[in-house]
């Protein structure tokens, strides 16, 4: 007999946690928690602040799958995976997430639908997905400063303040931004960005 060579899941989960990978909830839709990986449960307990936090949803979490429960009951063979597909940016004590939420339904019985939740710690792949989506968006050498220090959960002000211009000048940026990458708000343009 050959001596298994595999690594342990918990070698396996110090991996995913030092590459950054995103924490995996995965829910029934009566909220019933089917799985969670421990990279999900750092994430909340970074979020909320609280080292006791090992079995606490936070709302976040928890108003995600309640913005998806609605369209998995009325889906009806949904052709675009945008239908089922909701993404919120959080923040917390010196933490941001991207949250996404993927409707995964079941044609043949709704009630073995699932409800998918990525957690995504913004700021490890911000830097390298700025300078991204200069090429993609066409955007200019300021404007991914500005998307640099939005990946990084900063307000208007802090920003001006950082890049030593008016919060006005800053408010024009981001309107350009939301153009060129097709988006409608802060959050938008932060999705578009990671996602690439």
């Amino acid at each position: 007999m050959v001596a298994s060579t595999m690594p342990s899941r918990d070698h396996l989960a110090r991996i995913a946690s030092n590459r950054g990978c995103p924490g995996i909830f995965m829910f029934t839709l009566s909220k019933k928690l089917i799985w969670a990986d421990r990279r999900a449960w750092e994430l909340c307990r970074r979020l909320t602040k609280e080292r006791k936090a090992a079995n606490n949803i936070p709302e976040t979490i928890k108003d995600v799958h309640a913005k998806l429960l609605p369209l998995l009951k009325d889906n009806k063979g949904a052709k675009n995976p945008d239908d089922l597909f909701v993404r919120k940016m959080v923040e917390g004590p010196g933490i941001s997430l991207l949250v996404c939420g993927f409707g995964l339904p079941d044609p043949g019985n709704s009630a073995r639908s699932r409800i998918l939740i990525l957690l995504e710690q913004i700021g490890r792949r911000g830097e390298a997905a700025a300078q991204q989506a200069q090429e993609i968006f066409g955007l200019t050498r300021r404007e991914v400063e500005v998307v640099q220090h939005l990946l990084k959960g900063w307000s208007n002000k802090a920003i001006a303040h950082e890049l030593k211009v008016s919060e006005q000048t800053i408010k024009e940026h981001l309107q350009r931004i939301m153009t060129k990458t097709t988006s409608t708000s802060r959050t938008g343009v932060l999705a578009r960005v990671l996602f690439l």
